[in-house]
């Protein structure tokens, strides 16, 4: 292998891993959706403004609030727990 061809197999590699994660904002809407009993697109997800690391979770006439911190590094996510 060339090492053009490596380059470009790596190029790849760092560009596939570097999208394989989940913001907080994907893991709160996730975990509100199960907890809320609401499809996904149905919720909205916004940061508190007050407490670093806090979201408010709005869908199908509910809310919830959920505090983020820590990283998954299996699934490559931060945890997100119900407040």
């Amino acid at each position: 292998m060339t090492i053009r061809e490596r380059l470009v197999v790596a190029l790849a590699l760092a560009l596939c891993t570097a999208g394989c994660h989940s913001t907080a904002a994907e893991v709160v809407q996730s975990q509100a959706s199960t907890d809320l009993a609401c499809a996904p697109a149905k919720i909205q997800v916004k940061p508190d403004a007050k407490e670093k690391g806090t979201y408010e979770a709005d869908g199908c006439g509910k809310k919830a609030t959920y505090e983020c911190g820590g990283w998954d590094s299996y699934n490559q996510a931060p945890v997100c727990q119900p407040k």
